[in-house]
């Protein structure tokens, strides 16, 4: 006795399982956006804290101050406000507000940040953190508070970035608006 059996999906069975994947879709997107966004802040915020510790470690290394400054545009050629654009870390002899890039006074790193939903304030209003040969904060960087956050992050996933007056960087969570 042969049976003729036909295998496949009903057009109901395939309807109900794309229903129930659309719910479970529009259930779980939400939460994994969030995911990123706190993820791109954390991101953002040890590379800032690796900018730091680097500048610090070279100033006590070659014996001169070395900043880390706000960029002015996308060119990472000048020192300027930007900070929600990247940084640079450069050797500054003066110990001056401005990047003099030249041999005696190179560019060390860039930080460039991609991801323009974050926003990073600085309070007080500091373009650029210079730590002296000994790896103490001059005395404008000391005290000077990073907050980084994203647009739509949520609960305490933002950070606060702050330079102690021993210029260690101390990270706190802060709550997003």
């Amino acid at each position: 006795m042969v049976r003729n059996f036909k295998r496949g999906f009903t057009l109901i069975e395939l309807i109900v399982t794309i229903a129930i994947l659309a719910i479970v879709m529009a259930l779980a997107v939400p939460d994994f956006t969030s995911t990123i966004q706190n993820n791109t802040i954390a991101s953002i915020n040890n590379n800032l804290v690796n900018s730091l510790n680097y500048a610090r470690s070279e100033a006590m290394k070659r014996g001169v101050p070395v900043s880390v400054c706000a960029t002015s545009d996308n060119s990472y050629s000048a020192c300027g406000s930007q900070w929600q654009l990247g940084w640079m870390v450069f050797v500054n002899p003066t110990g001056g507000s401005t990047l003099s890039n030249t041999t005696a006074a190179p560019t060390l790193r860039v930080e460039r940040i991609t991801d323009q939903s974050a926003t990073i304030s600085v309070s007080p209003s500091v373009n650029i953190a210079t730590y002296n040969s000994t790896g103490f904060p001059n005395a404008s960087t000391g005290n000077v508070a990073f907050t980084i956050k994203a647009t739509g992050c949520t609960t305490d996933a933002g950070r606060r970035l702050t330079i102690s007056l021993t210029g260690r960087p101390v990270i706190t969570n802060v709550t997003c608006p």
